[in-house]
């Protein structure tokens, strides 16, 4: 796994912010902590590529946010539990986002490519260029980017 991981630890509002005001935000969804959720997440992301004329990430974003929501919907607290889904482009990445309430961080465990589950965060690890979690003050954020757009050209002297 090739992917660079970290984790921020944070408490306070101007740090929650820290993600949207150096990214451009792309889109939001709220979901509920239901199995339902996560189809409708992909739906999104599938159009929000689209429209944002970066397809050939497409794929790999639906599988990220499959991978996020499902985690979120599986350990949520309590079923129905709001989730939020945040696109954001930083720089030249595609940053996904799922906030939930719950401080239950994901774990990468031994993964046995044999298993019905628990390859989420596994399957994270191998297709996203960056991945972590975030606390927030009210539960966390999981988050991975992919690069989708070109790097910016630096100015000519």
């Amino acid at each position: 796994m090739s992917a660079e991981f970290h984790t921020i630890e944070w408490s306070g509002e101007t740090a929650a912010l820290t993600a949207v005001l150096t990214g451009e935000p792309l889109g939001e969804l709220t979901l509920p902590a239901a199995h339902e959720s996560v189809p409708r997440a992909r739906a999104f992301v599938r159009t929000l590529t689209g429209a944002r004329g970066i397809p050939h990430v497409r794929d790999d974003a639906e599988i990220l946010v499959s991978e996020l929501v499902t985690n979120a919907v599986r350990h949520a607290l309590t079923s129905g539990i709001p989730l939020r889904l945040l696109i954001l482009r930083v720089d030249e990445r595609l940053r996904i986002e799922v906030h939930d309430p719950s401080p239950v961080r994901p774990s990468l465990r031994r993964v046995d490519l044999m298993d019905e589950t628990g390859r989420g965060w596994f399957l994270v690890a191998a297709i996203a260029e960056r991945h972590g979690i975030d606390r927030t003050d009210s539960g966390k954020s999981v988050w991975c980017e992919l690069p989708a757009w070109p790097p910016a050209m630096p100015p000519l002297s």
